[in-house]
């Protein structure tokens, strides 16, 4: 159960959601504080418990506009784009038909005349749509090839949407990809999908999993900071 947002006088709106848990934690999302406890609680402790962790929580908030400030997306003429870990200028002009083109430094949109919804919201539409296509066409292929050097063979891959993560592999050894990491240089982009790969042989995150990710991977974590710095652009 989802409680509505808070009111109470702290620096930051949260979300309350109950559940039966036995503990307490705060999670930040890149969109939303969430305060999961068990379902006894009262208001009052959850107000004194999110007072607790105030500083924790700003400094995660901070931290986030930070990197919203230097890598945010922002849907405008002239705006940079990334593509592939390069930034493109956004420019986009009405036509015929929609389409998206690289040309030179600059990632240009055509927009259907029939288009009726504002610009900057159709560009964005049309943008993630492009971006999509482009990850299903090289990131599954890439996934492959990279399963082939490692040994380690996915039974399925798919292209998804998520809005916490960059990727998944369930029990099954399925693995799904984040259509953002188009946008990520190549490298940084195979620390992922060879992370995922990693989990078709344990399905954890232990100290051997880690040692198979650094021997496929030695960077790892490197790349991993990458993407801490680019969590903004699940808000995308």
């Amino acid at each position: 159960m989802t409680d509505r947002r808070n009111q109470a006088p702290h620096p930051f709106d949260y979300k309350v959601v109950r559940s039966k848990r036995k503990s307490a934690a705060i999670q930040i999302n890149a969109d939303a504080v969430l305060v999961r406890v068990p379902e006894w609680v009262s208001a009052q402790w959850v107000d004194d418990f999110v007072q607790s962790r105030r500083q924790w929580v700003l400094s995660h908030l901070d931290r986030q506009q930070v990197q919203q400030e230097a890598h945010g997306i922002y849907i405008v003429e002239g705006g940079l784009i990334p593509w592939r870990g390069q930034d493109y200028r956004l420019r986009w002009q009405s036509g015929a038909a929609s389409r998206v083109m690289i040309d030179g430094d600059e990632l240009q949109v055509t927009l259907s005349r029939r288009i009726r919804r504002p610009a900057a919201e159709a560009v964005s539409m049309l943008l993630q749509q492009w971006c999509m296509q482009q990850a299903e066409q090289q990131l599954g292929p890439r996934l492959l090839e990279l399963g082939r050097q490692t040994g380690l063979k996915p039974l399925g891959v798919s292209i998804r949407g998520f809005r916490r993560r960059w990727g998944s592999c369930d029990s099954r050894g399925r693995i799904s990809l984040n259509w953002r990491l188009i946008m990520a240089r190549p490298e940084a982009a195979d620390y992922v999908l060879i992370h995922e790969l990693c989990h078709l042989r344990h399905f954890d995150h232990s100290p051997r999993f880690w040692r198979l990710v650094e021997h496929h991977c030695p960077e790892y974590r490197a790349l991993q900071a990458y993407f801490q710095q680019r969590g903004c652009w699940l808000l995308w």
